[in-house]
């Protein structure tokens, strides 16, 4: 290159398909480990919240028994994964909007 010439270094094929290669792999690295820590750390608030997947599959999920009405009736305070160190809602009113019935 000339000296005092304004033209940026020219980049080989190969570099550039390296570098845009490379960089598609971080962003889907990240994007599928933040979705993975989303769907890992959700919680359900109410049984409409639950995935059918899930249901199908037979999913067990965690939690605490609030209320237990009568002999098929209980409502869940569902705790995802390291949750468990939330603490569970003590009032009896307005449990239908934030546990699983």
């Amino acid at each position: 290159m000339p000296v005092g010439s304004t033209d940026p270094p020219r980049i080989s094929l190969f570099d550039r398909l390296r570098l845009y290669s490379e960089a598609a792999l971080y962003i889907g690295a990240t994007t599928g480990l933040s979705l993975g820590l989303y769907f890992m750390f959700r919680r359900y608030h109410t049984s409409a919240d639950i995935p059918d997947r899930a249901l199908k599959s037979r999913t067990k999920i965690r939690g605490y028994v609030l209320d237990v009405s009568d002999g098929d009736s209980l409502r869940v305070y569902h705790t995802p994964l390291v949750r468990w160190f939330e603490k569970k809602p003590e009032k009896k009113r307005g449990l239908a909007k934030y546990t699983i019935s």
